[in-house]
């Protein structure tokens, strides 16, 4: 918190990577794994399923990602469906998946869980799709929105432990959601 008490923020951009480059050591004949738009599920928003390709496969017109990176939707209607991931236990760490994906890499001073709890706040995908660009039905958040958007930066461990209380109420939500098609 500053001297006034506004908590501390920065610019994403500033605090994480978007969209990082695939880096050249990848094994081409290595298994990955294969994340189309359709495995992320807009309501619990996380991977639900992958399918295993070769890097070579699928180096070349997808996006790539890593473990503890995010997947964020970037066009209509999945982005404002809440379309965003955070990536775990991807075959070798590595994945591909959607074009239509914007990655955002957290640094040193923001951690994954909290970044992916942040921009699945409704009220920063209603400002991600005022900022989208392109005709409509094809309509993209684009990645200077990403690195614009300001984030709270609490110190690690509060960042942790708020995530860990925001993962205890999705796990909540999700029960109450299955007794309710009980």
């Amino acid at each position: 918190m500053t001297a006034d008490r506004r908590p501390i923020t920065a610019l994403l951009g500033y605090v994480a990577e978007i969209n990082p480059r695939k880096p050249k050591t990848l094994d081409s004949d290595a298994l990955c794994s294969f994340v189309p738009m359709e495995y992320v599920d807009d309501v619990s928003g996380a991977i639900v399923k992958t399918a295993l390709r070769k890097v070579q496969e699928v180096e070349k017109g997808y996006t790539y990602f890593a473990d503890g990176d995010i997947l964020f939707a970037k066009i209509t209607p999945c982005m404002e469906n809440g379309k965003c991931a955070l990536a775990q236990g991807l075959q070798n760490g590595v994945g591909f998946g959607s074009t239509e994906f914007h990655v955002v890499r957290s640094g040193d001073k923001v951690l994954p869980i909290w970044v992916y709890y942040f921009l699945r706040q409704e009220t920063v995908r209603q400002e991600a799709a005022r900022q989208m660009t392109g005709s409509a039905g094809q309509q993209r958040v684009p990645t200077r929105f990403l690195e614009e958007v300001e984030i709270p930066l609490p110190p690690l461990d509060e960042q942790q432990r708020i995530a860990e209380v925001l993962a205890r109420a999705d796990r909540l939500r999700r029960l109450r959601r299955a007794a309710r098609e009980l």
